[in-house]
């Protein structure tokens, strides 16, 4: 049986399409919205790269540490946050980082998954929960059948958020009493020039669109550079684009923004945040 926390769980349609900064923007923001801690698990047993973002290598202990506490039974709230870090920059974002051993993901069962999860909503209020984007793994079969939310982030590009959709997740979730309609649709990367929309998306997949990340050319470098957290606590861009998926998983800010936009608002919290500096606006 589940904790007392809610499970928000994303994956994407499609590897490499910014599903992990969503997924962690996400937790950063809900973490400062609601002044609670925010647990951000990286059950992505293939090709996590959440710890090469935030400027950790070699990666710090992660899922691979605590396989055989979580295949016996034995996982407890308080071993569980031992083996979780935060990382500068983030407070209140607590993180279990993912597997590096992608030829051990077949050696995870759904139910050590799900022993994981049950631990992990004991520990917190929320936990956001990264998936693989493919369905022949423990971590994206027990995570999906047993979230809250879920989140598919897409992009506009249509073999994305057609092909890779109809051939994934809508042939595969209703084998495991999971709907396709049940889930938050995110697009990212999205340019006004490419001709395709967010809409075009969210009908296509037949999801409520909840997010539109727009692109941009810094990102890849910054994230080459282990600048996460940097990029999210200093960009208003992508602070503005997760507001409205904040508010359909129940968390909002307590006031509208207005003049100076969302920093006005989360001004105190922006600068203990950014260590003082003041964020960047996206231009």
């Amino acid at each position: 049986m589940n904790g007392n926390g809610k499970l928000i769980v994303f994956t994407g349609s499609t590897p490499n399409i910014g599903t992990t900064v969503v997924a962690f923007g996400t937790a950063v923001l809900l973490a400062r919205l609601s002044g609670e801690p925010v647990g951000h698990l990286c059950l992505n047993l293939k090709s996590s790269k959440l710890h090469h973002y935030a400027g950790l290598d070699p990666c710090p202990p992660g899922v691979d540490q605590i396989r055989a506490e979580m295949r016996s039974g034995g996982l407890t709230p308080g071993f569980l946050k031992s083996r979780m870090v935060q990382v500068k920059g983030v407070p209140g974002v607590h993180v279990l980082f993912g597997s590096l051993q992608r030829e051990q993901a077949e050696f995870f069962q759904p139910e050590d998954i799900s022993h994981l999860l049950d631990i992990a909503t004991q520990c917190f209020p929320r936990c956001v929960v990264e998936v693989n984007a493919y369905w022949d793994n423990a971590a994206t079969l027990a995570a999906l059948m047993q979230a809250d939310e879920r989140i598919l982030v897409t992009s506009t590009e249509l073999g994305h958020f057609q092909e890779d959709v109809n051939r994934g997740l809508k042939q595969m979730a209703p084998m495991f009493g999971v709907s396709s309609e049940q889930f938050l649709l995110a697009v990212t990367q999205h340019n006004r020039s490419d001709g395709l929309t967010p809409q075009d998306a969210a009908k296509e997949t037949g999801m409520r669109l909840a997010a539109v990340v727009k692109a941009d050319p810094e990102l890849r470098r910054l994230l080459g550079q282990g600048r996460l957290a940097e990029y999210i606590g200093g960009n208003d861009g992508i602070t503005q684009a997760l507001l409205s998926l904040c508010a359909e998983l129940g968390v909002s800010p307590k006031e509208p923004a207005s003049g100076e936009g969302i920093w006005a608002l989360l001004g105190r919290q922006s600068r203990l945040f950014l260590g003082g500096r003041t964020p960047r606006r996206n231009q």
